[in-house]
């Protein structure tokens, strides 16, 4: 046994340190709130243009940062300088030029252990070392050992050597990995550690108990009790600091005077202005600018923004109505706002290469392209949405708006091969079908060969779906349930049997929930008085039922949302429909079938009035 953990344990060790090039700290001490310098050497024979950039992936339990630092070259060496927080004790780094990664150190990426003046500092910044290399496969693109049971044998064998460190609160992730594995067992063990924290009687760790404490039903008057007490002994703690940034959010009629006085109690009350604190400040503030179209005081919030390109296309994508039909307000100033987050991220290409440059430029163009259609300008729509088909970004939304564009530049024939391309893929939808016998028709080609390939196409699509459903929820048939409503009334889905029925599932917190209440308000008056029941499903959110239950109330009825809310106030819904992402809507035929889901709003008409036929 001991000779197993060894192994591994070196194993971590030269991961960490036997690179194929190197990066480590120029005076091999790191020095804590201040800009830190790094000496890069390449592998041997490996070229590094003149104008790369060290991508450096920063990551504690609470927060995360990524920052570019250009590369100087000093002999054959290369140094970069940049500054991470106190609380940081491993950095990710790849070396990047203009138009790829340079260097990823065989897509690891390189870990750079910053604390290490002792054995108890050396133990925590490899423990940390896991969980940072771990999530360095999402952030940076990189190959990343994300296995649970790979992830405890290599903190096992750290906690063989630095036994102690079971108790520090730098093993909390080993224990919710250990969590993912065996809930029940899991949780006993976080709630003893949590206990622990208790005695330790300080400010980090009394922190890190009331979290545990609260994410448990069964520990919530320990986390109440123990929340008071922070909040007496500490008055600018993290806890009260979230709780005033999550109020703030449910705050209704925001204007710029409430936000900006918000904002300057925030940072006098818990000294805090970090810009991913302040960044929900400024994110609102951008967004009242925009709805008023404020062009001027909008580009001002740009740098207090920790994704100012995703607050433009957000705000974008919600005026755009996301589908082809709905009416656009204002739409030349939305479509302006559009092309503005596709100019930063441009702008941020130029400067080094981006590995999430294609995901972000697929979601902004679709925006911008379904804006210029709006607009009439059918030439430039086709070209952005041709370069999202390019990048294989688009979605089954996207294709159709693909196809309307293609429909106004194109010849029939050609639009006619993209659709047959599309269903010999596999890919289909009613308004591909809808198009193809139009010129069809048009064309007076023989209906009997359309037939065969609208009998065909729906008959893989139903083959497909079914298959698709019963991987993701193991049956057709929707799992019954009942909660309350606004009212305080028990609704019970089986109900509404002989009904179509959409379950949406949303939080207040959730940004693409709320942008796509309006289209969603639309679905609900069209259907108003059919077989059709929308049943809106709170979940995921933080505090206690009769807080949810305010803030709820007064989200939808500041909105004039004529919404039916249920309130999953136990997540057992979400989580028997194995839910991982909101918003995510389900239809649900009038047997009580789940017919599809998805996480936008787009085709949701078109299923419905199908079973509505």
């Amino acid at each position: 046994m001991k000779k197993t953990i060894l192994l591994l344990l070196l194993t971590i060790f030269n991961t960490a340190f036997s690179q194929s090039g190197k990066i480590y700290l120029k005076d091999n001490k790191f020095n804590v709130g201040k800009p830190n310098t790094y000496i890069y050497e390449p592998p041997q024979g490996l070229p590094i243009e003149d104008n790369a950039k060290a991508n450096i992936l920063s990551i504690t339990s609470t927060d995360f940062s990524s920052e570019i630092s250009p590369l100087k070259k000093i002999g054959k060496r290369f140094e970069f300088t940049t500054k991470v927080s106190d609380s940081v004790r491993v950095i990710l780094v790849t070396i990047n030029d203009s138009k790829k990664i340079a260097d990823s150190n065989n897509e690891k990426g390189y870990s750079v252990l910053l604390k290490t003046e002792n054995d108890t500092e050396l133990g925590k910044s490899l423990v940390d070392e896991v969980f940072v290399r771990s999530n360095g496969g999402y952030f940076f693109k990189l190959k990343s050992n994300s296995k649970p049971e790979e992830l405890i044998a290599e903190y096992d064998a750290i906690f063989a050597k630095y036994p102690k460190l079971r108790d520090d609160k730098v093993s909390l992730e080993y224990l919710y990995t250990k969590k993912s594995i065996d809930k029940e067992q899991g949780t006993k063990d976080l709630i003893a550690f949590a206990d622990k924290c208790v005695k330790r009687n300080t400010e980090d760790y009394l922190t890190t108990a009331y979290y545990i404490y609260n994410s448990n039903n069964e520990t919530q008057d320990q986390a109440i009790k123990l929340r008071k007490e922070i909040s007496e002994r500490y008055p600018k703690n993290r806890i009260d600091a979230m709780d005033f940034i999550r109020n703030f959010y449910d705050q209704p009629d925001k204007t710029e005077a409430s936000v900006l006085e918000s904002l300057n109690t925030f940072k006098t009350k818990f000294n805090d202005t970090s810009k991913r604190s302040l960044n929900s400040f400024y994110s609102v503030l951008a967004s009242l600018y925009l709805d008023k179209e404020n062009w001027e005081k909008a580009i001002a919030c740009e740098p207090y923004l920790v994704l100012p390109a995703d607050t433009y296309n957000n705000f974008a994508w919600g005026k755009s109505g996301g589908d082809l039909t709905m009416p656009v307000k204002n739409i030349d100033f939305a479509t302006k706002v559009s092309k503005r987050s596709l100019d930063i991220l441009e702008a941020k290409r130029k400067e080094c290469y981006n590995v999430n440059y294609n995901d972000d430029f697929n979601m902004y163009a679709d925006t911008y392209a379904l804006l210029l259609y709006k607009q009439g300008k059918y030439d430039e729509a086709f070209k952005y949405q041709s370069e999202v088909k390019a990048l294989n970004g688009l979605d089954a939304g996207g294709k159709e708006r693909y196809l309307a564009m293609l429909d106004k530049v194109k010849s029939k024939d050609e639009v006619k091969a993209y659709i047959e391309d599309e269903i010999g893929k596999g890919n289909t939808s009613p308004a591909f079908l809808a198009k193809l016998k139009e010129i069809y028709i048009e064309k007076k080609l023989p209906m009997a060969e359309y037939d065969a390939i609208q009998q065909k196409t729906e008959l893989l699509a139903k083959e497909s779906k079914n298959k698709d459903l019963l991987e993701k929820f193991g049956s057709k048939n929707a799992i019954d349930f009942t909660l309350k409503n606004l009212e305080g009334k028990e609704t019970k889905l089986s109900d509404y049997k002989g009904k179509v029925v959409v379950l949406d599932f949303w939080a207040t917190w959730c940004g693409p929930c709320k942008a796509s209440f309006p289209k969603m308000q639309h679905l609900v008056t069209k259907y108003k008085d059919k077989d059709v029941a929308f049943l809106f499903v709170n979940t995921w959110e933080n505090g206690k039922e009769e807080d949810v239950l305010k803030k709820v109330t007064s989200y939808i009825t500041d909105k004039k949302f004529d919404f039916n809310v249920l309130f999953d106030s136990k997540t057992e819904v979400v989580t028997n429909y194995k839910i991982q992402a909101i918003p995510t809507r389900i239809v649900i035929d009038k047997t009580g079938n789940i017919l599809a889901y998805d996480n936008s709003n787009t085709d949701l008409g078109v299923i419905i009035d199908e079973q509505l036929k």
